[in-house]
């Protein structure tokens, strides 16, 4: 019985110890470190095409290089056109192509609210960003690849290593669609200032609700609110 307890107890243990360093350190799937990607792991996501062509890949997004990378059989690859893409579902959340990157949408509606996935480089030490970009994105003139919805897309290959002595620091930016323009926005000042009409019911909000600009999910509660009392 002894011999048991001990059994069991250092499986727990092992088990523990296993779960701190998965969900510790984002890795990718060959098990290096990516600190500069939006999600710990790359996971099955769904690309839906302008074309109404449809499928899924292993993806992630590259918040430095603001790219989404997708994996397949140990290549990892970048979109040549993401122009081209309608809409990306990537772990129960949204992401559409804006300019050469891709915007997370947060609401939709007559308000509709985006996040901007972003992340700098700074040297190992330092208390600000350091505006860098990831020396990861190269050609792929030399290297050719079976012809599939995948690598039709993503054909161009991504390296994901980070130079060393550098740390990733977040820069997450939120938006705004006003009278069709996308506004950005940091503070509960500038966010009121864009809708004046709502003054009152906004700065009401923010205090009986307690939002704070920054986080994900305050903004989110932002929006569907907005979208409450702003209907056309």
């Amino acid at each position: 019985m002894k011999s048991e307890r001990n059994y069991f107890r250092a499986t727990f243990i092992v088990l523990c110890f296993s779960i701190l360093t998965v969900s510790g350190t984002p890795q990718d799937n060959k098990g290096n470190p990516i600190p500069h990607f939006l999600f710990p792991q790359f996971k099955e996501g769904i690309v839906i095409m302008r074309d109404g062509q449809k499928f899924t890949a292993l993806l992630n997004y590259n918040m430095v290089e603001e790219k989404m990378i997708t994996e397949l059989d140990g290549v990892y690859r970048y979109s040549k056109n993401p122009k081209s893409i309608e809409r990306i579902l990537l772990e129960n959340r949204l992401f559409i192509p804006y300019g050469n990157g891709f915007y997370e949408i947060l609401t939709s509606g007559n308000v509709t609210m985006f996040l901007q996935n972003k992340a700098n480089l700074a040297p190992k030490g330092s208390s600000t960003g350091y505006g860098s970009k990831n020396r990861s994105v190269g050609p792929t003139a030399t290297q050719r690849f079976e012809i599939n919805p995948v690598t039709h897309q993503y054909g161009e290959v991504a390296y994901i290593d980070l130079p060393q002595n550098f740390d990733v620091v977040p820069e997450f930016v939120f938006w705004v669609s006003n009278e069709d323009q996308l506004e950005k926005f940091s503070t509960e000042r500038q966010f009121i200032k864009l809708f004046p009409k709502y003054e009152k019911e906004l700065k009401d909000f923010f205090q009986n609700e307690n939002i704070n600009i920054r986080n994900r999910e305050d903004i989110i509660k932002l929006g569907n609110f907005c979208n409450e009392i702003m209907k056309k």
